[in-house]
């Protein structure tokens, strides 16, 4: 028996279906004619269809009949006997027939789709995925070629043979460097990038690379800077002209650079005056590993941002945008052209100075501590404003003592700088005062609350899989939100999701992190409940980090390693991405691994693995910090984990 499938032409859905002749059926264009009492006809349409024929030129016959199923045992494809346009499909072959296919169509409701639950049949015998090695290794690999040059700068390429460039200029410099003199310089420094230089006007720069329609942007972080950008590849060249000028030839002007601080200090403002992510992380940063180093804030105070000076910054480029720090990742051009223009615009760049400290340095002092740290929501920015306050009214004092030391001026003069200066003086002070009393006023609604544990660096990737079993732990716990703006099939059914987020809608997210440095990460897990339910949301986090250990199963993992290898993946289509993923690579260990080896290694995790990772976390002192809605909301403490893993130790330690 031959089974022909016929996709019928939607066109139909249109049309008075009577009685539908096919004639002189092959596959590439069936011409068909619709007898009905509006007779059409349509002639040469392109569908799809396929037909299976004998070698013996045996003569095809189908049937559609409705409410009537037809096909005998051996069929492949079977109506639902509840459906009331039920089809159902049956050939035959009979030599004494002619070459004719007769189709009796009752119904105008009849679906071209095969049904879901059943496969496709041009899919049946395909394989969807190979595990076979030979398959695999003759998949276009994604390699990236390194390269050194005499300076020290690392330079890592891949083409990709595309007509846009992503290229990223990487600085290993970040907060994690800075004294407490000059806390706040490479915020600055990132903050002062396609400013002017000796050889440009902020003006011409920002006018040049409109021009060539080009995406930019620069950021700081602990551990380094970076200058990112897309162009077309014919502008290469112009691009790292560009960021080698802002290198070498920067001005650091001080109109430009008071107008930067004021940009910083209002981002200080928006920070601290919520309960957002970026300040449990950099209240978190500060418990973990205390004042120095990574515990270091990215954002700096008001306070110190205006002690930053134009001394200071070339002090900090001379120091730390030497070779030795500087990667500069490529995607979409040949390695051969990239070491050239590398070499043209940057080779004259010195290799390192005296005073020039190195990372080994730096990570040698670098220690976590944990311990825990609470605040009423909104109490930081109270306090800064109040602080500001006291600033303002102090500064107006000086000012009116200055006016009483003065000699009084002639009536002809036109200098008033000192009125003008009293009078925005007094405004700020009205509008601080105002702020003050809005914000004694505000009611926040929600608490968080986040836990962390130390977690081995990336640069441990090159010794051992402890990173990529963080990654893995991460998506296996996963998390969620009570409200997402994109729809749900974002870890619906990782743990954190189902048993804390979907428990009471008083939970407002709850989610697994995992923050990654070179030398030490932090794992953990955030909550953020409204207000009265926190210490409820605590527990139920407790409780799935106390039974995790003993009742996750292999599908889980399976679930977790397949939805992180995908995260990868996805995020590497990105051009940006890619070039980024290079640098930071090279940054962290000196070499690259390319998707495939990550997804091995991610394919190799175990559950005993993921158990002793969780044992290890468990027996670790953790950081915990909470921004309560009130004082009186109560809240966890790192000791008082401590206690409940101890009461609990066969559970974890087994």
């Amino acid at each position: 028996m031959n089974i022909i499938f016929l996709k019928v032409p939607s066109i139909f859905k249109k049309l008075n279906v009577g009685n539908i002749k096919i004639l002189n059926v092959n596959q590439n264009s069936p011409s068909i004619i619709v007898n009905s009492n509006n007779t059409k006809s349509i002639k040469n349409h392109n569908y799809s269809s396929f037909t299976n024929n004998n070698n013996n030129n045996n003569k095809n016959q189908v049937n559609l009949v409705q409410n009537k199923s037809i096909l005998s045992s051996s069929s492949s494809y079977k109506g639902n006997n509840n459906n009331n346009n039920k089809l159902s499909y049956t050939t035959s072959s009979n030599n004494n027939n002619n070459n004719k296919i007769e189709e009796i169509v009752k119904s105008t409701t009849v679906s071209p789709f095969t049904p879901l639950n059943i496969l496709h049949p041009k899919l049946v015998g395909e394989k969807l995925y190979s595990n076979d090695n030979e398959a695999n290794n003759n998949q276009k690999e994604f390699k990236a070629e390194i390269s050194t040059l005499p300076n020290g700068i690392r330079v890592v390429s891949k083409q990709t043979h595309e007509g846009v460039c992503a290229i990223g200029l990487y600085i290993n410099a970040g907060t994690k460097y800075e004294s407490p003199q000059d806390r706040g310089v490479f915020n600055l420094l990132e903050k002062m990038t396609f400013k002017e230089t000796k050889n440009n006007s902020t003006s011409e720069i920002i006018k040049e690379l409109e021009e060539i329609s080009m995406n930019a942007m620069a950021s700081s972080s602990r551990e380094m800077i970076n200058v990112s950008l897309e162009v077309l590849r014919k502008d290469l060249e112009f691009v790292l002209s560009i960021l080698s000028d802002q290198i070498k030839s920067p001005t650091y002007s001080e109109e430009e650079l008071r107008e930067q601080i004021e940009v910083c200090i209002r981002n200080y403002e928006m920070i601290t005056n919520s309960s957002s992510d970026q300040l449990m992380t950099e209240i978190l940063m500060g418990v973990a590993f205390g004042d120095a180093g990574l515990g270091n804030l990215v954002i700096a105070t008001p306070e110190q941002y205006q002690n930053i000076t134009r001394e200071k910054l070339f002090d900090a480029l001379r120091k730390y945008y030497v070779g030795k720090n500087i990667v500069i990742s490529v995607t979409g051009a040949e390695h051969s052209q990239v070491i050239e223009l590398v070499d043209k615009y940057f080779g004259d760049i010195p290799f390192t100075q005296k005073d020039t400290p190195s990372e080994d340095s730096i990570d040698s002092t670098i220690t976590y501590k944990g311990g825990t740290d609470a605040c009423v929501a909104g109490l930081i920015h109270k306090n800064h404003l109040k602080s500001q306050l006291q600033f303002l009214i102090e500064k107006q004092q000086k000012l009116k003592q200055q006016q009483q030391q003065q000699q009084p001026q002639p009536q002809n003069s036109n200098i008033d700088d000192n009125d003008n200066e009293e009078e925005l003086l007094n405004l700020e002070i009205e509008q601080t005062k105002i702020s003050i009393e809005q914000l004694e006023l505000q009611q926040v609604k929600e608490s968080s609350w986040i836990i962390a544990f130390p977690h081995s660096g990336l640069s441990t990737v090159a010794e051992n899989k402890d990173i990529i079993n963080g990654l893995v732990l991460q998506s296996l716990l996963g998390g969620g939100s009570s409200y997402s703006t994109g729809g749900p099939g974002k870890g619906m059914q990782s743990r954190l999701n189902l048993n804390v987020v979907y428990s009471s809608h008083r939970v407002k997210n709850c989610h697994a992190f995992l923050f990654v440095f070179n030398k030490v990460s932090l794992f953990g897990i955030s909550l953020t409940t409204q207000s009265g339910f926190l210490q409820d949301g605590i527990e139920l986090v407790l409780q799935e980090l106390l039974m995790l250990r003993s009742s996750m199963t292999q599908q889980e993992l399976e679930r977790a390693k397949r939805s992180q290898k995908s995260q990868i993946l996805q995020n590497l289509e990105m051009r940006s991405v890619q070039c980024d993923d290079m640098a930071r690579h090279i940054l962290s260990f000196g070499s690259y691994k390319s998707p495939e080896q990550i997804c091995k290694l991610i394919d190799s995790v175990t559950l005993d693995d993921i158990k002793k990772l969780i044992s290890k976390l468990a027996q670790s002192n953790p950081s915990v910090v909470s921004i309560v809605a009130n004082e009186n909301e109560p809240i966890l403490t790192a000791e008082q984990y401590n206690q409940i893993v101890k009461q609990n130790s066969s559970t974890l330690f087994k």
